[in-house]
């Protein structure tokens, strides 16, 4: 049995030892050691959202507008090589490890120009990887591929053949958005996979499609399986709106994934100063019963031109943008839904040197422990001496 000693947990104050045995965590005790804590202790950081195919491929660029990144893309999609793309996720994936980070979801672009080299260049890089990082592939039709023709519908089966476990798009850049979301829809449910679409990333209320999803999604049984991201729009409503909005994806049980930076970076861009702050309301999809989560989305590419993959400084951008103030619930949204550390857990664990969650999120320290199944897995230099047994 090994022993993490003289931590912070999130959910109470103390110190605290965490005992492991196996993969699992055994126990958890007042510290032996009176001392104050040296580390925190928390659940592994889960990114589920991300594009590595895209990522540091344009780390000085800035878009006028969420229009101009599109093109941007399209334009560099036609030029990067299987080789290009693996080379980025891997530096991603490298960096996620870094940062405690043991899951990432990646939209990883299928069209008639990228064929699968996208999706076989995160797979070569996720295979060098698979000890220490889930990596869960969407299947992206890009804004160059409509789901409802016959071409990006054999792209997605040949990638789910490949290994890509849910398919997604965006219907927005679609020519008619009902019909790409509902052929989206029924591919999944042909495919028998889930699907995360990148949905109403916009602040025209007329042109919600939320609503409609919601409804579809009980209409097909595909409860459980639709991830909405973004959702911009919900900001833009009256609160009543959003209210029934958000019973109906919680009765579908539709997941939300919120994109903190992302979206506060891009939305309103291009006309003076931002009056609008472009987030789905993460409180009230919480007090509904939807599940939330955060994630990354795109790092040094056309569409933003910061970020390094680390789900921690997602989490306090998060907390200061949509006013997450509940430790448990801010850590729910950066660990893949898991609120604490509980005995019979997975010891899927991060190690940060702060002395509680709170200092966590305000420094943002490297020197991070990364454990999977009880393995440290990632560690600066001498740092896992914080484990002993």
């Amino acid at each position: 049995m090994r022993v993490i000693r003289s931590v912070a947990l999130i959910d109470r104050a103390g110190s605290f030892d965490v005992a492991l045995e196996g993969e699992r965590v055994h126990a958890i005790s007042a510290a032996v050691d009176a001392a104050p804590p040296r580390w925190l202790a928390m659940p592994s950081l889960v990114n589920l959202h991300a594009h590595a195919n895209r990522a540091y491929a344009a780390p000085a660029q800035r878009p006028h507008s969420l229009g101009d990144a599109v093109a941007s893309a399209k334009r560099e999609r036609a030029s990067a090589t299987a080789e290009d793309i693996r080379a980025r996720a891997s530096r991603l994936l490298h960096r996620s490890i870094a940062h405690g980070v043991s899951s990432v979801r990646t939209h990883t672009d299928i069209d008639a120009i990228t064929g699968m080299r996208a999706i076989e260049g995160v797979l070569t890089a996720a295979a060098e990887l698979r000890s220490s990082l889930d990596i869960e592939i969407v299947a992206f039709a890009s804004a160059a591929a409509d789901p409802s023709q016959p071409e990006t519908q054999a792209l997605f089966a040949e990638a789910v053949g490949l290994g890509a476990s849910l398919i997604g798009a965006v219907p927005a850049l679609c020519a008619r958005p009902v019909v790409a979301l509902e052929a989206l829809l029924d591919t999944a449910l042909a495919l028998g996979v889930s699907l995360d679409v990148h949905l109403d990333e916009h602040l025209e209320t007329p042109n919600a499609l939320i609503h409609w999803l919601a409804d579809a999604t009980v209409a097909r049984g595909l409860e459980g399986r639709v991830t909405v991201s973004h959702a911009c729009v919900l900001s833009a409503m009256p609160r009543d709106d959003v209210r029934r909005v958000l019973d109906r994806m919680a009765a579908a049980r539709i997941a939300l994934v919120v994109l903190p930076e992302l979206n506060l970076y891009l939305q309103a861009r291009g006309d003076g100063a931002p009056r609008a702050r472009g987030l789905a309301p993460v409180v009230e999809a919480l007090q509904a019963g939807v599940a939330v989560r955060f994630g990354t989305d795109n790092v040094r590419d056309w569409f933003f031109p910061f970020g390094d993959g680390d789900m921690l400084e997602t989490g306090f951008v998060g907390a200061m943008a949509a006013h997450v103030d509940a430790a448990e619930e801010l850590g729910s949204l950066i660990c893949g839904g898991r609120r604490r550390i509980e005995v019979g857990d997975v010891a899927d664990l991060l190690l940060i040197p702060a002395s509680s969650f709170d200092d966590a999120l305000a420094r943002r320290p490297g020197g991070r422990v990364l454990l999977r199944r009880g393995r440290v897995v990632d560690a600066a230099a001498g740092a896992s001496a914080a484990i002993s047994g």
